[in-house]
């Protein structure tokens, strides 16, 4: 015959058995065993997988829009090796504010469109790119050097890499001649003189007829200390000097826009042309 006491924790038991069966319990308990065991899975196997993938950034997970065929340096290495990206985290919620203002300070990068975390730690950064369009053609203020040297700009007059063009490359591009000038500051910033802005300006504009409209460099005329706007002049190859003006979406009223300077000069002989900043019918002299 079983004894009391046995009788008890047989039916102790069978209570216990019961309450955890039944669906309140079930409903109560069983989720809060689900999130115990959930996170000692995350401690021991997930958090090691996660800061895997997101706790450092290496360039090779970091994707940005394709270089133009001019830019021929690594962009991604150059940041990376220069702005101490290795030591963040993707998991810092500034991570794509940091990496924004990294890539915003290579001197090829005009604006950093975007940046997006991907799957598997990968990083994608959206960039629009500089594009030189003349070469400062310029003069060390140093009497012992007389060896000339050629900077190039961007439309704004921000100087851009030299180490990226060959001596036979600066052909290429239109010249920038301001006697006397010359600068330090460093690529990614602004050549630092208002005449070079106002001609890498107009450069902008011309670049794209260079060849056909046969215009070598771009000049600045007369007495600077004169004018608060520079006013430019163009040069032909066999050394043909065409007063332009003002530089494009600067000219005072009365001055003949440069889409109208430009339609001029397109339909005429730049050998018979001296003044653009009035307009006058195509193929008249001036």
């Amino acid at each position: 015959m079983r004894s009391s006491k046995a009788n008890d924790q047989s039916t102790a038991v069978e209570t216990i058995r019961a309450v955890f069966n039944s669906p309140v319990v079930m409903v109560l308990f069983w989720p809060a065993i689900l999130l115990v065991l959930g996170l000692s899975a995350w401690h021991y196997w997930g958090s090691d997988h996660v800061a895997k993938q997101y706790h450092g950034l290496v360039p090779e997970k970091i994707q940005i829009s394709p270089q133009p065929d001019y830019v021929r340096s690594d962009i991604v290495q150059a940041v990376y090796r220069d702005t101490a990206m290795q030591g963040l985290s993707l998991l810092d919620r500034q991570a794509t504010t940091k990496i924004a203002a990294a890539f915003s300070m290579h001197p090829w990068v005009r604006k950093v469109v975007g940046v997006r975390k991907l799957p598997g730690g990968e990083i994608d950064v959206r960039l629009l790119y500089r594009r030189p369009v003349a070469m400062v053609h310029v003069y060390k203020p140093d009497p012992s050097d007389d060896r000339s040297y050629f900077f190039p700009v961007d439309g704004d007059g921000v100087l851009l890499p030299t180490s990226e063009f060959t001596t036979s490359e600066t052909s290429q591009y239109l010249y920038i001649e301001v006697p006397g000038v010359y600068t330090t500051n460093p690529v990614g910033s602004a050549f630092g003189d208002a005449r070079v802005e106002a001609a890498a300006r107009l450069a902008e504009y011309l670049s794209p007829y260079r060849e056909e409209v046969g215009i070598r460099s771009i000049g600045v005329y007369g007495d600077p200390r004169q004018m608060e706007i520079p006013q430019l002049e163009l040069v032909t190859p066999r050394e043909k000097r065409i007063f332009w003006g003002s530089p494009p979406g600067v000219e005072p009223p009365g001055e003949a826009t440069a889409k109208m300077k430009l339609k001029r000069l397109k339909a005429s002989d730049p050998e018979q042309l001296t003044d653009l900043r009035i307009a006058s019918p195509p193929g008249s002299r001036s």
